[in-house]
């Protein structure tokens, strides 16, 4: 695919792809109340944290940043997501997600030898934190499995921090009866939310600013506007529709963006059916009161 972004408009990277990229993070509120929380997790060295927001709206983007902010000198990282778990094998996951090299004859080994790493990080003055990605899809018994590994101690100083991300029906099941003892645990919990029509905006020339952009191609204010209704503010969702539209431009050679031209986007994604289903109620709508016809 011919790389608009450098050979049309000059900018020195490419700002919207779909993968996330801690390095185009974008600090709205709900973002930056999010990682206050993580961090101050950090700082206490206990507890559990969950991270809950919809599909896109920059949870793993998140969790990078984070990440890429801590001292690792002083901080071992593991992460795994829940589908690569089960109730017969969170432990080895567990080892895994730490590059652990431990005998597997069996899970009671297994575990015996993460304690141990525990204690050897923390005499070694490091903490320990373990991501769990999409945890929704857990199981009641894997969070209480979870929730014990928390507990793990020397004297009287925790030896692992566990930080939950996932979609919303996370902090239903967390709150759900059965679940007090985890619930009790939790030290902070934060819901990243779809960004408002200014900070979608915002999220947008943010981006830009990062590879050089100087208002080539420019955008009228109807541009953002239709960006910000048929993404519903869901960062991933701007970012497929921004795409397109750089690819629309510069195969056109435009310099100026209008409300046509991302229209027109938006309806070649609803043809190949990669909008969502709020994005095509939005679109039905809005080319119902126009008289546009979408076929």
């Amino acid at each position: 695919m011919l790389d608009v972004y450098k050979s049309i408009y000059n900018l020195e990277g490419q700002p919207f792809r779909l993968s996330p990229d801690y390095r185009f993070s974008f600090g709205h509120q709900t973002y930056e109340d999010a990682k206050s929380y993580l961090k101050y997790a950090v700082s206490e060295g206990e507890g559990i944290v969950a991270i809950t927001g919809a599909p896109g709206t920059g949870k793993t983007t998140l969790i990078a940043s984070l990440i890429a902010e801590l001292d690792l000198s002083h901080v071992h990282v593991g992460v795994v997501t829940n589908v690569q778990l089960d109730s017969s094998n969170l432990v080895e996951m567990v080892v895994d997600a730490f590059s652990l090299q431990v005998e597997r004859s069996d899970s009671v080994s297994v575990m015996n030898e993460f304690k141990q790493f525990l204690k050897r990080e923390h005499q070694q003055g490091k903490r320990v934190i373990l991501i769990v990605d999409e945890a929704q899809g857990l199981t009641a018994e894997l969070l209480e499995e979870l929730r014990l590994f928390s507990n793990f101690q020397h004297n009287t100083e925790l030896l692992l921090q566990i930080f939950l991300v996932g979609q919303e029906p996370l902090m239903d099941i967390i709150r759900s009866p059965g679940m007090e003892q985890l619930h009790q645990r939790l030290i902070a919990a934060a819901q990243l939310k779809p960004l408002g029509l200014k900070d979608t905006v915002d999220y947008i020339l943010h981006r830009l600013s990062c590879v050089g952009w100087k208002n080539d191609p420019a955008f009228t204010d109807e541009v953002f506007s239709l960006i910000h209704k048929f993404s519903a503010g869901v960062p991933r969702r701007i970012n497929l529709i921004c795409h397109r539209l750089f690819l629309h431009a510069g195969l056109k050679g435009k310099h100026k963006l209008v409300g046509g031209d991302a229209l027109n986007v938006v309806v070649e994604l609803h043809r190949e059916g990669l909008l969502t289903s709020v994005s095509r109620l939005a679109l039905d709508e809005y080319v119902a009161g126009r008289g546009i016809d979408t076929d």
